[in-house]
């Protein structure tokens, strides 16, 4: 909400529908990662459960590259065919069609980074850290990402906003690999 708010108030309502096939996109690339995490959780939970870090370490490493590759793929596919995506989701203008590449490129970079974060919080739920996970959802998807929505059209210029999802992307990952590191 915070987002249409903000595009339709700086942008305007070509790229409010830009954006809407981009919330699309993104709902495919975090119900894969929530996949894995799903996948993984029991398993991860039950070593847990009987002190076998060694085979956590092992899931885990398994777990990141299923995650690394989901991530380069969904991020070739978003930044080499944005308009197919277009396509795909509405019968687009000439003035969407002009817009849509730059902005699916920009927002989608945040692709690379969203799978590994969403993963952390299934991983930490595994190993019984559920504040973390708590932290880690809530700064994904409410706090940093909705003060970035807020502060970055007004600091820089309108079109810097698709670059809130890849920095809070960044900043969580930051965060998740950090307290991973502690806990792997």
């Amino acid at each position: 909400m915070l987002f249409n708010i903000q595009i339709m108030k700086y942008l305007g309502s070509n790229s409010l529908a830009v954006y809407g096939i981009i919330v699309n996109i993104s709902t495919f690339v975090q119900c894969c990662a929530y996949g894995i995490g799903q996948a993984s959780q029991p398993l991860l939970s039950t070593n847990f459960s009987v002190n076998s870090w060694q085979r956590i370490k092992e899931l885990f490493r398994y777990n990141i590259i299923s995650v690394a590759v989901l991530s380069l793929l969904w991020v070739i596919v978003t930044v080499s065919i944005p308009n197919v995506f277009v396509y795909a989701f509405m019968t687009p203008t000439i003035e969407v069609l002009e817009i849509a590449p730059s902005i699916i490129r920009t927002y989608c970079i945040s692709f690379l980074l969203l799978p590994f974060n969403i993963y952390a919080t299934y991983y930490f739920q595994s190993i019984m850290k559920p504040n973390i996970a708590f932290i880690i959802a809530v700064l994904r998807g409410l706090l940093i990402s909705g003060i970035l929505i807020l502060i970055l059209p007004t600091i820089f210029s309108s079109e810097v906003i698709w670059l809130a999802m890849p920095l809070t992307e960044v900043i969580v990952f930051l965060y998740s690999s950090y307290l991973i590191a502690l806990f792997v």
